[in-house]
């Protein structure tokens, strides 16, 4: 044999060699007909029409009813305080006294001259019928002492500034001022806060607009009570769609008698929409998902016998409780692969476990 012969000889081996690898790759990556395999054991579950509750979901802030750093109305001296931090007060309660002796002194000077302008107001009405006092001296007289009545209500009005009340009934907080201190016109006092009643102002996207109604009912939750849900109405909705965020803003009234929230706590609402019924649902853990789409595996009765695995591409939906919707690809009542799916073309024999946790767990028709 000449060396041409032997080259091609060793080509011939190595096509052959390498075409019964490549048989064999692809008869190990096929099960074998004839139920070469065995078939897996799945879990399953039944794809049942479902009654889903549905809501818009948004976060926010809790803001109370009525909340105030209650100001000094006027520049003064604090000569007393009258309050406790931290203590309940009615509306009107007087908080804040400051240094008021010149405007006491004022009032008692003023009101001498309003006295005085009223009696002369009166002689002079006396006098014009007797033709003792002409009309314009009795037009003077009622002048001044419309001034000096003016001037009397303003003396009481600078008096009142000095002495600072609660504009409502709450809970005042850190005291701000000490006794002695010199304070301005706007100077912030003491916190006042009503929080018996509180705001949840949460955003939604602008697409949710069509279907917000005042009175839906909001479920609120704070990470300071986990697991606790606090029920809330939908009060207000901006009319005015935020132009940088494209969001809209909403307000929910809480009541807060037992004073478990406090204002600026962080807060997750849900918006309560009208019920779905008739909704096909299964596990979250029969969705297979992948770049081709989401996909289940249905068990079907086989040809001879037995059940057997099919890929069927669907529709998924809203999620909520472990339960996923399926919008498009199944029907009430197939059965659908929960776990194992790693092992199943379609195709594939399965048994279906006597008993399935999952199942189990599936909400009662």
């Amino acid at each position: 044999m000449n060396k041409q012969s032997r080259v091609w000889l060793g080509a011939g081996l190595a096509a052959v060699v390498v075409g019964g690898a490549g048989y064999a790759l692809t008869a190990r990556s096929k099960p074998a007909e004839g139920g070469g395999m065995p078939p897996s054991k799945v879990a399953v579950a039944t794809a049942r029409p479902t009654e889903m509750a549905r809501f818009l979901s948004g976060i926010g802030t809790l803001e109370a009813n009525r909340q105030v750093e209650v100001p000094a109305e006027a520049e003064g001296r604090v000569a007393k305080i009258l309050f406790t931090p931290g203590s309940e007060v009615r509306a009107g309660q007087l908080l804040v006294q400051l240094n008021d002796a010149p405007e006491q002194g004022d009032l008692e000077r003023l009101t001498a001259q309003r006295a005085n302008a009223r009696a002369l107001l009166e002689r002079t009405r006396r006098l014009v019928p007797q033709q003792a006092a002409t009309q314009e001296q009795l037009e003077q007289a009622q002048a001044a002492f419309d001034q000096s009545s003016g001037d009397l209500r303003r003396a009481q009005a600078m008096l009142e500034q000095k002495r600072i009340k609660a504009p409502f009934d709450g809970v005042l907080g850190i005291r701000k001022v000490n006794l002695g201190q010199f304070v301005r016109a706007g100077d912030a006092l003491v916190s006042l806060t009503d929080a018996r009643t509180l705001f949840a102002n949460l955003t939604l996207p602008e697409t949710a607009l069509p279907v917000l109604k005042r009175q839906q009912s909001v479920s609120l939750m704070v990470d300071a009570y986990p697991g606790r849900v606090f029920q809330a109405k939908l009060s207000t909705i901006e009319p005015q769609i935020g132009s940088d965020t494209r969001t809209v803003r909403l307000q929910a009234t809480v009541d807060n008698a037992d004073g478990a929230l406090t204002p600026g706590m962080f807060v997750n609402g849900r918006v309560a929409l009208p019920a779905r019924t008739g909704a096909i649902t299964v596990p979250e853990t029969a969705i297979t998902y992948s770049t081709h789409g989401d996909a289940v595996f249905v068990v079907r009765p086989g040809d001879k016998g037995g059940f057997t695995a099919q890929q069927v591409f669907v529709k998924a939906g809203d999620r909520q409780d472990g339960l996923v919707v399926i919008e498009q690809g199944l029907k009430a009542g197939e059965k659908v692969v929960t776990s194992g799916q790693l092992r199943l073309y379609s195709g594939a024999a399965v048994v279906p476990a006597e008993k399935d946790t999952l199942a189990l767990q599936e909400p009662r028709s």
